[in-house]
């Protein structure tokens, strides 16, 4: 019998945007990337600007109300962006604070309501979802990657056969059209640049990450040999190898 590997993070920097009105269901299709129409516990989705940039991933939950569960610092750039539609579906689109926690189990991480007496937080859970490749977009990287650059699992985050969103044509783009010739690797250390064998600088920095005790880079790059001033360095995380053994 295997055992089951559980953790719970305190997620102190995370709110919840209520949805009220018949039509909310109606309005959130329009913009979130996975399917409402499927019934499930929870729904990871990304809301992308037109031109396919991530304006944020987000957790969804349905009870009475949908609530999208995002970090606190995006919320208002999210919230901006669905009063735009918002007026014409007859539905109220307010910020609520909520008690937020991260789960951790076997690997699968997931947001849902609920306060712990944990000693793992906010920082804790950045780090994890760094090394998962499903981080939470904050306020300075909002708007300006897409999901490729980002290292998101498509088949988790996004639904290819609902009906029309925001940002679907450049996501179905990036899926289907050209082989892949960058992903995402992630470095345990602050790095502004990496090099080839020949010292040539590659790839392109997507943002860096200060954990507690640890640092950690992000790039959007070719598979090959990496290095660092001179010295070969290895990934802690390579989308890769991970695509490869999928």
């Amino acid at each position: 019998m295997s055992s089951v590997m559980s953790n719970y993070y305190q997620l102190q920097n995370y709110t919840a945007i209520t949805l009220k009105g018949d039509n909310s269901k109606e309005l959130l299709q329009g913009q979130v990337s996975c399917d409402l129409n499927i019934e499930k516990d929870y729904y990871d989705g990304l809301f992308c600007d037109e031109k396919g940039y991530v304006i944020t991933n987000a957790t969804i939950l349905f009870d009475e109300h949908y609530y999208i569960l995002v970090k606190d610092e995006v919320s208002a750039i999210l919230m901006s962006e669905l009063k735009k539609f918002g007026q014409f579906f007859d539905c109220s689109i307010e910020k609520e604070k909520k008690d937020i926690l991260g789960q951790e189990i076997n690997g699968e991480l997931k947001k849902l309501f609920g306060r712990k007496d944990v000693r793992l937080d906010s920082a804790d859970w950045d780090e994890i979802c760094m090394l998962n490749l499903c981080f939470d977009i904050n306020e300075e990287m909002s708007g300006k990657f897409r999901i490729n650059e980002l290292g998101y699992d498509m088949n988790k985050y996004v639904s290819y056969d609902k009906g029309c969103y925001r940002g679907q044509e450049i996501i179905a783009r990036l899926t289907y059209l050209g082989k892949k010739t960058k992903k995402v690797i992630v470095f345990d250390s602050n790095l502004q640049e990496i090099t080839d064998s020949n010292n040539k600088p590659i790839g392109k920095k997507i943002c860096s990450l200060h954990a507690k005790d640890r640092e950690y880079s992000h790039f959007f790059v070719e598979s090959t040999d990496y290095f660092s001033e001179g010295t070969k360095i290895i990934p802690v995380t390579n989308q890769w190898d991970l695509d490869l053994n999928q």
